[in-house]
């Protein structure tokens, strides 16, 4: 995903977010434009969120760090929702957003 455009693609997107407040309140008609632009990519449905804490704590039970049990309890998920994740990130599925609290 590397582009020479790179600053001019997040000039835009910052301007969006600004615009409208946040990226989900873009009209799809300015999402569509966005998305030609050379270094951006879409994202489809069949990507998951994922928090960057929720990330680390995800490496830690694949890395077999910390228990699935204990993760799920501390992320307050349940573990179909940890396998789901843990699956996502296996596959390369997944997409990272900042943490609300952040």
């Amino acid at each position: 995903m590397t582009s020479k455009n790179w600053a001019k693609e997040l000039e835009v997107i910052h301007k969006l977010e600004a615009r409208y407040g946040s990226m989900d309140n873009v009209p799809n008609s300015k999402l569509a434009n966005l998305h030609k632009m050379p270094g951006i990519k879409a994202v489809s449905d069949d990507y998951t969120e994922i928090t960057r804490t929720q990330y680390i704590a995800i490496k830690l039970v694949m890395e077999g760090k910390q228990g699935k049990t204990r993760t799920s309890r501390e992320l307050r998920h349940s573990n179909v929702w940890l396998g789901n994740r843990i699956r996502a990130i296996d596959e390369n599925k997944y997409y990272i957003t900042e943490d609300e609290n952040a």
